[in-house]
């Protein structure tokens, strides 16, 4: 599988593709965080996704997983790993052949002295050379999936959160 180089959160302001969604979310980041952190339920609520496998150490910087989507795997190494507060990703592979590097990032920012918290899921992605083009094209697909799936994280956290 074709490697891709693991960017930090911070390239994702200067990445030639950004996409950037927030979400209020009426639980506490803790309830959130357990969401984000339980890897194998995000297909649940990120309906892009077919699959989500962890790695050998799922959780914590260095850790990884592999996502399916649309029958295509995808490895990811998690480059931060705050509890309750930032969760970011790089891909390491993939058999996407116009992608060169996708970074992303999930920030968790308390609200309301807790009861609540923003979600702003942020993606960073750049085209192999020579396909930026291409790549603008086949991510703005993509991106358009952000939206419903932050709606559907939202729905699925604050109905746990009404049944505790």
């Amino acid at each position: 599988m074709p490697s891709h180089p693991v960017h930090p959160p911070e390239w994702i302001d200067s990445a030639p593709i950004v996409v950037d969604e927030s979400i209020v979310i009426h639980a506490p980041p803790s309830a959130v965080w357990a969401e984000i952190a339980d890897h194998e339920s995000w297909p649940e609520w990120f309906t892009a996704l077919d699959r989500v496998e962890s790695g050998p150490t799922a959780t914590g910087v260095g850790g990884t997983r592999r996502v399916t989507a649309q029958r295509l795997p995808i490895d990811e190494e998690f480059t931060v790993w705050d509890e309750n507060e930032h969760f970011a990703f790089g891909v390491t592979g993939s058999k996407l052949p116009i992608l060169g590097a996708l970074a992303e990032s999930v920030r968790l920012e308390s609200l309301d002295d807790g009861a609540s918290c923003r979600v702003t899921y942020r993606q960073g992605v750049q085209g192999r050379t020579g396909f930026g083009w291409a790549m603008k094209l086949v991510w703005s697909r993509a991106a358009a999936g952000l939206p419903p799936a932050l709606e559907a994280l939202k729905l699925r956290v604050e109905t746990h959160s009404s049944e505790s």
